[in-house]
């Protein structure tokens, strides 16, 4: 239960705060126990970051997957725009999809190889997804070249990981535009590449 509780504290800390910004004893003092205790469900903050990170993923990857089979029954190119707005919309994103984007952002600097390894497993998983879709709205099949299919995930991921930064500087009204807008110019682009 302690273990549970030591997630749940550090990564409300985590996502607000960051790897640096966060000690061990402001976990502890979170949940009413002294440092040392920690020590007896993880062996390092570093420990504790990685589970979480790991915990981090898995949550957004089955939500990526419970969307693609809520959608399954659409068209290729409503889909690829359900997936972009999971990624774009951020108001109403959990814990541990907050710390995952910040983790994202402003990876800590000595985990960051490490880490690369998550996130590109993760990029991997969704890449498949957006992949299938991709070749779904092209207007013959295997008509999407790998070029084609590699220029269109590069726009996708650009577009999000831009929109991840913007959603901290611009207000709300602002932001959806932006948002509009791009996903305006990705369905262009994949329509123009796929011939759909």
């Amino acid at each position: 239960m302690t273990a549970s509780r030591l997630k749940q504290a550090a990564l409300t800390l985590f996502a607000e705060s960051g790897y640096e910004g966060v000690s061990l004893s402001e976990i502890a003092k979170s949940v009413g126990i002294k440092t040392p205790s920690i020590y007896a469900h993880f062996n390092s903050k570093e420990q504790l970051f990685i589970e979480l990170l790991e915990d981090a993923i898995k949550e957004e990857l089955a939500k990526l997957m419970e969307l693609m089979r809520e959608t399954e029954a659409k068209p290729p190119i409503d889909r690829i725009h359900a997936v972009f707005l999971f990624y774009a919309d951020l108001d109403q994103i959990t814990k541990g999809q907050s710390f995952l984007k910040r983790t994202l952002v402003m990876p800590p600097r000595h985990l960051e190889e490490r880490l690369s390894r998550y996130l590109t497993a993760y990029e991997e998983e969704v890449t498949l997804q957006l992949t299938a879709l991709l070749h779904g709205c092209a207007a013959q099949p295997a008509a999407l070249s790998i070029d084609q299919t590699e220029r269109l995930l590069a726009l996708f991921y650009a577009l999000i990981d831009g929109l991840l930064v913007e959603h901290k500087l611009y207000d709300s009204a602002l932001y959806r535009k932006r948002q509009e807008l791009l996903w305006d110019w990705l369905q262009e682009g994949i329509k123009r590449e796929t011939g759909g």
